[in-house]
C-alpha cells in the first residue's frame, strides 16, 4: 500500500468531512513546527513537538480502539489486518517525525535539518491520510453490505409465490430500508462533494418511494399471474428498485450512477446565450471594440438567441399574440444591436465614449429584457394550460376501470397518456429560461420519473378493469394513483419555484379573459339541432370550468408564496385578497355559470337575440367577478415592490392617475405630493426621462462592477460611495413618480446629504493622495476631487424639481422635463466621477508610504440562511429572477469552490503541505 513512496496527500480521495477534519488538524499540528517563527508569546519549540507527540499518541490509541470495535472484524479479516498495518505505518512515521523534529528545534538554523523534518512531516501526514481513507472505505463497505442484503431481500420477495410469503419479505424489506435510511442520511451529511450528497439523497428517496409499489405489484402478480398488465407492473417496480439500489452503491463507492440527479441541473442553452450576450455588449473603452470580430461575435449571439426564441414561439400552446410579440422583440433586438455597433464604430480612435454609447447599451438591455419577458410568459402559457387540472384525467380513468368498461377504459387510458406526455414535455420545456440549477434538477428528474410511471398507471387501470372485484388490483391501482399525484404535486411546486409570481398572475389574468371569450362564443353560437346545442353547452361549461380552475390555482400559488414570508400587514393584505377570491368570488361564479349552463341546455334552441345578449352579459359579469379578484391579488402583491422590480406587459396602475381631470380648477399647494404629479407628465416627456434613466442605469451597472465588489467593513470610501449611489437612485426614481422621495423638499434634503457625503469622500481621497508616493497616481486621484464638489453643487441646484402645472381649457397640463433631465444627467456625471475616484483611490492605496485606516477587501458573497424553509422534498421557492453581476458571480464561484472542497484555509494548507520544500 505504501510502496509507491508518495509524499503528497491526494485530497481528491477524501470523500468524508470527518476524514477531512482529521487530516486538517494533523496538518496544522505538523506545519506549526516548521513554519511558526517567531514563536508566539509563551510558546516554545519543544512545546510544539510535545503537542504533536501527544496528538500522535492520542490518534494511535483511538485508532486501535476503533479497529477492535469494527463491525466487520469477523466478516472481513483482511480489511481489519489492512487497517492494523496502516496504523503501524502511522506509528513508525510518527516516531520518525517526532525524533527529527526534536533535532530540528535544537538547531533551527540548520537548513538540512529543516528539510529532513519537513519530509518526515509529509510522510506522517500521508500515512495518517491513508489510514483515515482506508477506515472510511471500510465504513462505506459496511453500508454497501446492507445494500446487498436489501437487494437479496428484494430478490426473495420477487420469487415469492404466495401472499403470506410476500407479506413476510416486505416486512423484512421495510425494516432494512429504515435501517439503511438512517445510515445513508448520516453518510450524505458527511460527504464533501455536494453533487455526491444530492445523488445519494435522490437514490435514497427513490428507494423509499418505490418500495410500496413493489409490494402491491408483487401481490397483484401473485394473485393474477395470467394478466400481462400485472407482469409489466412487477417488472417496472423491480427495475426501479434495482436502479435505486445500484445508484446507492455507486455513489457510496465514489462512482458515477446511471441516473445522476446532480447532472440534471444544467442551465438551458438559451438563457446561457442571453446572459453571455448581455455581459459582452458593454465595452469599457473604445479600444475594446475589435471591428468585425466584435461585430461578428455579437451578431452571432443574437442570431442564436433569435433561433432559440423561435422554437418557443412556434410551440403549440404559445398564443398568436405572444408569438407576434416575440418576433417583434427579436427584430427590435437586432436593430438595437446594429445601432449600438454603429456607435461603437464611430467611437474608434476616440479617448472616451460619447453619451450615445450608454444610451445604445441601455436600449439593447431594454430589448433583451422585453424579449425575456415575452419568452417567460410564453412558457408560463404552456405551464398554465398543462397544469390547469392534473387530477381529472386519472380520476376518470379509474372510474371507468372500476366499472369494468374495457373500451372506455382503453380510450381514457390513451387520454391519460396524452395528458402525461404533455406534462412531461412542458416541464422540460420550462427549463429553457431558468438559471436555477436546483430547480431544474428537480424538474428534470421528476419529469423522467413521471415519463416511466405513466404507462404503468395505465396498465394498473387496465388490470383493474379486467378484475374490478379483486382487492389486490384495487390496492395496486390506489398505490399507483397516490404515486402519480405525489410526483405531479412535486413537479407543480418545482415549476412554481422557477416561475416568477408576476409572470404567473399576468398570464392567469390573460387566460381568464380568453376563457371568457370562449364562453361568450359558445353562448352566441347558433344551434339548429339538439346536438349543436349540447356542443355549445359543452363549450360554455368547459370555459367556466377553466376559469374556476385557474382562479383556484392562483389561490394555491399565492398562498404558497406568502407561506415563505414573515407575517406582516403586507402578507395579511394579500391573504385577504386570496380569501375573497377563494371563498366568495369563485363560489359565486360557479353558481352563476351553472345556472346559465342549465338555462342554455333547457332553452338554448329557442333563444332570441335579446336572450343571447342577456345571457352573454350575465356570463361576462360572472367572469368579471373572478378577473377583478385576481387583479386585486396582483395589485396587493405589487404594493410591496418598487417599479424597478416589476417586469410586466402592463406597468403600475397608479392611484390618482386620472384624478386631476375631474378637479382641474383646484389649486395645487407647494407641499403637494410632487411624486404624484410626476406620474401625470405627458407620455412624450416620460419617454425622454426614461431614456436618460436608462443611461443612468448603465453608469449604475459600472458602479456596481467597480465599487460593489469591495467590502464596506473598514473602508469608509466604499461606504460613502454606496450611500451616494443609493440616494441618487432614489432621486432618479422620483423623476418617474415612484420611490421613497415624495416632495421637492425630500429631493433637496437628499441632494444636501449627497453633498455632505461628497465632502467626506474628498477628505478621505485627499488623505490617500497625500500618503501616495507615486506622483502620477496622486495627480489622477486629485483630478477627480474638484469634479465631485462641482457635481454636488449642481445637484443641489437641480434638486429643486417641481412639476409646473398649466391649465389649457378644461385640461390641466403638467410639465417638469427640463429640471428632471438636468437632475438625472448631473446624478449620472457624479456617479461616474465617484466610480473613477474609487478606482484611483484603490490604485493609490497600493502605493502609499504609510498605513491608513482604509482596508481594501473583496466583498464576501451574500450570506445564506442557516435554516431554510422546506416544502415538498426540500424545494426552495426563489425570488424573482435577476441577472447576477459578473464580478460578484466570479467571486461567488471562487469562494464556492473553496467551500466545496473544505474551506479557504484548508486549501491553503493543501498548498503548503503538497508544495513546500
Amino acid at each position: 500500500m505504501h510502496a509507491n513512496g508518495d509524499t503528497e496527500i491526494n485530497f481528491n480521495r477524501i470523500r468524508s468531512k470527518a476524514v477531512l477534519k482529521q487530516v486538517t488538524q494533523m496538518i496544522n499540528e505538523v506545519t506549526n513546527i516548521t513554519e511558526t517563527f517567531p514563536l508566539a508569546q509563551g510558546q516554545t519549540a519543544e512545546g510544539l513537538v510535545d503537542t504533536v507527540d501527544a496528538a500522535l499518541v492520542n490518534f494511535l490509541e483511538s485508532g486501535h480502539f476503533v479497529v477492535s470495535k469494527c463491525p466487520i472484524a469477523n466478516k472481513d479479516p483482511r480489511s481489519i489486518e489492512a487497517l492494523r498495518e496502516a496504523l503501524r505505518f502511522v506509528q513508525d512515521k510518527g516516531q520518525i517525525m517526532v525524533q527529527r523534529s526534536r533535532d530540528f528545534v535544537r538547531d533551527s538554523t540548520s537548513t538540512e535539518k529543516r528539510k529532513v523534518a519537513t519530509l518526515s512531516g509529509r510522510s506522517l501526514l500521508v500515512a495518517v491520510a491513508e489510514f483515515l481513507i482506508l477506515a472510511d472505505s471500510i465504513d462505506v463497505k459496511t453500508i454497501v453490505d446492507k445494500v446487498d442484503e436489501l437487494r437479496d431481500t428484494v430478490h426473495r420477495m420477487l420469487e415469492a409465490d404466495s401472499k403470506i410469503e410476500v407479506d413476510e419479505q416486505y416486512k423484512i424489506l421495510v425494516s432494512l430500508i429504515e435501517e439503511l435510511d438512517i445510515t445513508v442520511r448520516r453518510r450524505a451529511v458527511d460527504l464533501v462533494k455536494p453533487n455526491q450528497r444530492d445523488d445519494l439523497l435522490a437514490a435514497r428517496s427513490a428507494l423509499r418511494q418505490i418500495a410500496p409499489l413493489l409490494f402491491t405489484s408483487q401481490r397483484t402478480f401473485v394473485r393474477h399471474p395470467e394478466h400481462e398488465e400485472a407482469q409489466k407492473n412487477r417488472a417496472y417496480t423491480a427495475k426501479e428498485m434495482n436502479s435505486a439500489l445500484n445508484a446507492l452503491e455507486a455513489v457510496l463507492n465514489g462512482q458515477q450512477p446511471e441516473i445522476i440527479f446532480s447532472e440534471y441541473g444544467r442551465i438551458g442553452d438559451l438563457i446561457d446565450k442571453i446572459e453571455t450576450f448581455q455581459n459582452k455588449i458593454e465595452l469599457e473603452r473604445p479600444g475594446d471594440y475589435k471591428g468585425h470580430l466584435t461585430r461578428r461575435e455579437l451578431e452571432g449571439l443574437v442570431e442564436e438567441i433569435v433561433s432559440g426564441s423561435a422554437s418557443i414561439a412556434d410551440s403549440g400552446s404559445t398564443r398568436d399574440t405572444r408569438k407576434q410579440k416575440i418576433v417583434d422583440e427579436c427584430n427590435n433586438l437586432r436593430q438595437a444591436l446594429q445601432d449600438l455597433l454603429s456607435e461603437y464604430e464611430k467611437s474608434v480612435g476616440q479617448r472616451q465614449f460619447t453619451d450615445d454609447i450608454p444610451l445604445g447599451i441601455a436600449q439593447v438591455h431594454k430589448r433583451t429584457k422585453d424579449l425575456r419577458r415575452h419568452l417567460r410568459r410564453a412558457i408560463v402559457d404552456h405551464i398554465s394550460d398543462a397544469f390547469l387540472d392534473t387530477r381529472t384525467p386519472l380520476i376518470l380513468l379509474i372510474e371507468s376501470a372500476k366499472e369494468g368498461h374495457e373500451e372506455n377504459t382503453k380510450y381514457r387510458a390513451q387520454m391519460f397518456q396524452e395528458h402525461a406526455n404533455e406534462i412531461v414535455e412542458v416541464a422540460r420545456f420550462s427549463c429553457q429560461l431558468s438559471a436555477d440549477k436546483e430547480g431544474i434538477s428537480v424538474i428534470q428528474l421528476t419529469a423522467s420519473q413521471l415519463e416511466r410511471l405513466a404507462p404503468q398507471v395505465s396498465q394498473s387501470a387496465l388490470l383493474l378493469c379486467a378484475e374490478p372485484s379483486s382487492k389486490q388490483a384495487q390496492e395496486n391501482m390506489e398505490s399507483y394513483k397516490n404515486m402519480w399525484f405525489e410526483k405531479v404535486g412535486l413537479l407543480t411546486t418545482a415549476l412554481d419555484n422557477i416561475t416568477t409570481l408576476d409572470d404567473f398572475l399576468a398570464v392567469s389574468e390573460a387566460h381568464i379573459v380568453e376563457d371568457c371569450e370562449r364562453g361568450i362564443k359558445g353562448i352566441l353560437e347558433n344551434a339548429s339541432t339538439p346536438e349543436d346545442n349540447a356542443a355549445n353547452c359543452g363549450v360554455v361549461d368547459c370555459a367556466a370550468g377553466s376559469i374556476r380552475g385557474r382562479a383556484l390555482r392562483v389561490c394555491d400559488v399565492v398562498d404558497a408564496e406568502m407561506d415563505f414570508l414573515r407575517n406582516s400587514e403586507y402578507t395579511e393584505t394579500v391573504k385577504q385578497a386570496v380569501k375573497i377570491l377563494r371563498t366568495q368570488r369563485v363560489d359565486e361564479f360557479a353558481e352563476r355559470a351553472s345556472n346559465l349552463a342549465y338555462r342554455q341546455e333547457a332553452t338554448g334552441l329557442t333563444w332570441d337575440a335579446d336572450q343571447k345578449d342577456n345571457e352573454m352579459n350575465e356570463f361576462i359579469n360572472a367572469c368579471t367577478l373572478v378577473h377583478d379578484a385576481v387583479k386585486d391579488i396582483r395589485h396587493a402583491l405589487l404594493m410591496n415592490r418598487s417599479m424597478n422590480d416589476v417586469d410586466s406587459d402592463v406597468e403600475y396602475e397608479v392611484e390618482g392617475t386620472n384624478a386631476g381631470n375631474s378637479d382641474a380648477n383646484r389649486t395645487i399647494p407647494e407641499q403637494e405630493n410632487q411624486q404624484n404629479l410626476m406620474r401625470r407628465l405627458p407620455e412624450e416627456e416620460k419617454q425622454k426621462i426614461q431614456a436618460q434613466i436608462d443611461i443612468f442605469r448603465v453608469t449604475q451597472n459600472r458602479f456596481e462592477r467597480e465599487v460593489a465588489k469591495w467590502d464596506e467593513t473598514g473602508n469608509d470610501i466604499i461606504t460613502l460611495a454606496n450611500n451616494m449611489c443609493k440616494i441618487m437612485m432614489s432621486m432618479t426614481e422620483f423623476t418617474r413618480g415612484c420611490g421613497p422621495l415624495k416632495t421637492t423638499m425630500d429631493v433637496i434634503r437628499a441632494a444636501q446629504e449627497i453633498s455632505l457625503n461628497g465632502s467626506k469622500l474628498n477628505v478621505l481621497a485627499k488623505q490617500i493622495s497625500d500618503a501616495s508616493v507615486d506622483s502620477r497616481t496622486k495627480e489622477d486621484l486629485l483630478s477627480y476631487l474638484p469634479k465631485i464638489t462641482l457635481y454636488c453643487q449642481q445637484l443641489n441646484i437641480c434638486s429643486k424639481v417641481k412639476a409646473d402645472i398649466t391649465q389649457i381649457g378644461n385640461e390641466m397640463v403638467v410639465s417638469a422635463l427640463d429640471s428632471a433631465m438636468s437632475l438625472i444627467q448631473t446624478a449620472r456625471n457624479l456617479l461616474d466621477t465617484v466610480v473613477q475616484t474609487v478606482k484611483a483611490a484603490y490604485i493609490a492605496s497600493t502605493k502609499i508610504g504609510r498605513k491608513l485606516n482604509i482596508e481594501w477587501r473583496m466583498a464576501p458573497p451574500k450570506k445564506q440562511p442557516l435554516v431554510r424553509p422546506q416544502k415538498n422534498s426540500a424545494i426552495i421557492r426563489r425570488a424573482s429572477e435577476r441577472r447576477p453581476l459578473q464580478p460578484a458571480k466570479v467571486l461567488a464561484e471562487f469562494t464556492r469552490n473553496d467551500i466545496e472542497s473544505g474551506d479557504f484555509e484548508l486549501n491553503n494548507q493543501k498548498r503548503r503541505v503538497n508544495g513546500y520544500s
